[in-house]
């Protein structure tokens, strides 16, 4: 003969609490029908919310399921030139996500291509950039700063560069030519 209890009973006419046998503090007795745990109890805990699922449910499941999650590489600079890299990427400058640091190492150069000056990528104390600063250079204004259009100038020449479209430049270094 199968022996019932009050916590199998009250499961089959629904109720959620039942009267069973007292717990190890002392409380009178009243019992979840889900997981037999001691109302009491329950209520003078203070259970933080977990991070995950109702708080105060356990767990069906675990909770990650799948291939472990695999740690992200950390860029630790070294040098001057790491250092510039970094810098040029920053926190801020969203746009240059796509770039990638091995991308930023094909595109290193010690020479600036358009003025031919020694390029220097130390980072400079005070308000004035040098005028040999490397820095990063949109080839086309219009695609930005993506994989294939960006290339590495002085500060300089990026400046003189600014807005300038070519026929700008010819005419400008053509009435140059006339003044001197």
């Amino acid at each position: 003969m199968e022996k019932t209890t009050p916590r199998l009973l009250a499961k089959a006419q629904g109720y959620t609490r039942y009267i069973g046998m007292p717990c190890i503090h002392g409380h009178n007795g009243e019992r979840f029908v889900r997981n037999n745990g001691c109302v009491k109890c329950h209520s003078k805990t203070k259970r933080s919310t977990p991070k995950y699922g109702k708080p105060g449910r356990p767990r069906k499941r675990e909770l990650f399921i799948g291939p472990p999650k695999q740690k992200r590489v950390v860029f630790k600079p070294e040098t001057d030139i790491e250092r510039w890299i970094v810098r040029s990427k920053g926190k801020k400058n969203h746009l240059r996500k796509a770039l990638s640091v091995d991308y930023y190492k094909t595109l290193i150069v010690t020479h600036c291509p358009l003025l031919g000056v020694e390029l220097t990528y130390a980072k400079y104390e005070g308000t004035i950039t040098p005028n040999n600063y490397a820095t990063l250079d949109k080839i086309d204004p219009t695609k930005g700063y993506v994989p294939g259009n960006v290339q590495i100038l002085s500060y300089r020449a990026n400046t003189l560069k600014n807005s300038a479209t070519i026929e700008e430049m010819r005419l400008m270094l053509a009435n140059w030519e006339k003044q001197n």
